[in-house]
C-alpha cells in the first residue's frame, strides 16, 4: 500500500538503479554534484527531498557516460 505523497522513493531508486548501472559510487556522484555524501545517501533512500537543481545535477552526471 503505502499513502501517496511526493515521488522522492521512485526517483531515488532510479537514480540508484542508473548509478548502479554506471557502476558510480554515491561518493562520485556526491562530489560531482557538489552535495554531501550522506545527502546523496538520503535521496537514494528517500529519506530527504531533493532539490530541482540537485536533481538536475545528478541526472546530468549520471546521463554522461565516462567511456571513451
Amino acid at each position: 500500500g503505502g499513502r501517496g505523497g511526493g515521488g522522492g522513493k521512485k526517483i531515488g531508486k532510479k537514480i540508484k538503479k542508473i548509478r548502479l548501472e554506471k557502476e558510480l559510487t554515491q561518493e562520485e556522484i556526491a562530489s560531482a554534484a557538489e552535495i554531501s555524501l550522506s545527502h546523496m545517501s538520503n535521496i537514494e533512500t528517500a529519506k530527504t527531498k531533493v532539490s530541482l537543481i540537485t536533481l538536475a545535477k545528478i541526472s546530468r552526471i549520471l546521463e554522461c557516460t565516462h567511456d571513451e
